[in-house]
């Protein structure tokens, strides 16, 4: 895109410069069908906007104009062994938390967990906690025959 002031640019190079989001937008008209009655525009809508998008975001925007709006932020992580009680049905924490670095720690009490879960019958499973929960590693015990 030219750095010349809109106001300063003469019709034709105002077109010139708008050219490649006209092609974008003729691309969609020719493309995507328009059906009759209501709603019959909604498709040509929905992808000219969304082509439209991209082209911004390819095209026209600096390469790292995402990374401006979402600056990186420290992320501490913590991995907990959480089993399920059967009365309530609800996760809780099995033990303490391990540190980010410690994760093979976590594995390893995990794994020690589920090899004594044939005395009590518990679910376990293994968290990573960010500023949500992701499970890593789950043991759902076979059902009492």
């Amino acid at each position: 895109m030219s750095t010349t002031p809109p106001s300063s640019m003469t019709e034709e190079q105002l077109l010139a410069e708008l050219q490649p989001l006209a092609a974008v937008i003729t691309d969609k008209l020719q493309t995507v069908p328009v059906r009759l009655g209501p709603g019959g525009t909604d498709d040509l809508a929905r992808e000219l906007v969304f082509a439209i998008a991209l082209h911004v975001a390819r095209d026209v925007l600096p390469a790292d104009a995402l990374e401006l709006a979402h600056p990186p932020r420290a992320v501490s992580r913590k991995w907990i062994v959480e089993s399920r009680t059967n009365s309530e049905g609800t996760w809780r924490a099995y033990g303490g938390p391990y540190r980010d670095g410690e994760r093979a720690e976590a594995l390893e009490d995990f794994e020690r967990s589920v090899e004594l879960s044939g005395r009590w019958r518990r679910e376990f499973r293994l968290v990573r906690e960010t500023t949500t929960h992701a499970v890593e590693a789950e043991h759902i015990p076979e059902p009492r025959s």
